[in-house]
């Protein structure tokens, strides 16, 4: 072999080699291209089905952190609704996280809404459960994740939960004088 020019025989072995990885490769990718696609969102009778077995799992948390807040401690004011993360495992196997989230409040610290003073934290609660045979087992036992947005965030946030509080204030009492004057307009034309 004359230096810097490959023989025959490996020039052979480096072709056969680069065959095989490539027929391999493809192999593989066929394989992973023949899995079926899974939806992105879940059906609505199923996502009915779990929020159902959820709204009694979450009961005891709410309640958890209504006693906080009745005691003056940090709480966290959960969003009635959950956000639903659905990923898919081995053979098609349905796993979802869902999570209810909310901003921490101090009730101890002063402010203009009844929540108190925002922490700057944000706080999810995550429940995880896997759907078998049509029905839902729980994947993972619930957890609490946090997300901490710093001071100013905490200002931020007491100040729209104080202007949530006063447009929910103002919005009944456009209704309670929107009513009142219903009943005038209805006893001045003798409407029921």
């Amino acid at each position: 072999m004359i230096a810097g020019k490959p023989s025959a025989v490996a020039a052979a072995l480096i072709t056969a080699a680069a065959l095989y990885f490539s027929l391999c490769s493809s192999a593989a990718y066929a394989v992973d291209m023949r899995q079926r696609r899974q939806p992105k969102d879940l059906p609505p009778a199923v996502r009915n089905q779990l929020s159902d077995m959820l709204s009694e799992k979450v009961e005891p948390y709410l309640e958890a952190e209504e006693d906080k807040k009745r005691k003056g401690q940090p709480y966290t004011d959960l969003q009635p609704k959950f956000e639903y993360l659905p990923t898919y495992g081995p053979g098609g196997t349905t796993v979802v996280s869902a999570k209810l989230g909310g901003a921490e409040y101090n009730p101890a610290k002063p402010a203009k809404s009844d929540k108190g003073a925002a922490t700057g934290k944000l706080k999810y609660l995550v429940f995880t459960y896997a759907l078998q045979n049509g029905k839902w087992i729980e994947y993972k036992k619930p957890k609490w994740e946090s997300q901490d947005l710093g001071a100013a965030a905490g200002k931020k946030m007491t100040a729209a939960a104080d202007r949530a509080e006063k447009i929910k204030a103002e919005r009944a009492k456009m209704k309670a004088r929107a009513e009142a004057m219903q009943k005038a307009l209805n006893q001045k034309t003798g409407n029921p």
